[in-house]
């Protein structure tokens, strides 16, 4: 167990990956969209301000900021400009927090929020140094090398992490060095007979991480605990989210 628990935490998975030739140059998404290219069911997207929500269908196009509410007994697929590919089960909110490609460098920068639900992504390593691919959810912060991985957000914004190709590394959250450093206080000692008012120092919270290969799994609380990685069986594993999700990475060509 990494016993490091964070006040505040958010899981980052910062993804490496190529550009796919998966789909045709007409289906590809715009610089900056991302296209819908399976929809099971309903879902909904919800612009940033008090505009209503809008139905979403097969061939709609999504821009940053927007937030995606998958309905029940749903599930979608979203196809970024750079050609990574996430999929999203029912009753899964996400917002697409940054979406930036740059068609020439095929450098990229993908930010998104996993309020709740499951998303599956499938994704390669990047071609710039400066390229990423961000999933956040409420509870702690993970970077995801090349690789095919799933994460699962609870009602209580606990968290799972599954991988199925290539690795992944979680941790808590860097420290933003424009805002103040979270910090525990801890009683001194103090000899003597006379009564004296114990002082306190700063203990900074240390950082944590753990890297998670190919059929491992971790889990982190929601108060930002994580667990060691732990093998799990595929053939156990594989339910219909699943299976549905390893046969569309079947027709993907990277």
């Amino acid at each position: 167990m990494v016993n490091k628990i964070v006040d505040v935490a958010v899981i980052v998975f910062s993804v490496m990956l190529f550009g796919s030739a998966a789909c045709a140059a007409e289906t590809q998404a715009a610089a900056g969209d991302v296209l819908i290219t399976v929809l099971e069911g309903t879902a909904q997207a919800y612009p940033t301000g008090k505009k209503p929500s809008v139905s979403l269908k097969k061939g709609s196009r999504l821009k940053q900021d927007q937030e995606v509410r998958v309905g029940e007994k749903s599930r979608m697929e979203l196809l970024f400009p750079d050609g990574t590919v996430m999929r999203l089960a029912e009753k899964t909110r996400l917002n697409l927090g940054k979406i930036a490609f740059d068609k020439k460098t095929e450098g990229k920068n993908v930010n998104v929020n996993l309020g709740s639900g499951k998303l599956w992504a499938k994704v390669k390593k990047l071609v710039t140094p400066d390229s990423s691919v961000e999933v956040r959810t409420a509870n702690a912060v993970a970077g995801v090398r090349g690789t095919v991985y799933r994460v699962n957000v609870s009602d209580d914004l606990s968290a799972m992490v599954k991988v199925y190709d290539g690795s992944v590394y979680v941790a808590n959250p860097p420290i933003d060095p424009s805002k103040p450093k979270d910090v525990l206080t801890a009683p001194v000692p103090v000899a003597g007979p006379h009564e004296v008012a114990p002082p306190v120092h700063e203990v900074s919270m240390e950082e944590w991480h753990v890297i998670v290969k190919s059929f491992q799994q971790v889990t982190i609380s929601p108060q930002g605990v994580a667990s060691q990685p732990q093998d799990f069986d595929p053939k156990t594993d594989a339910d219909d989210w699943v299976m549905w999700n390893q046969e569309r990475d079947k027709d993907m060509v990277f």
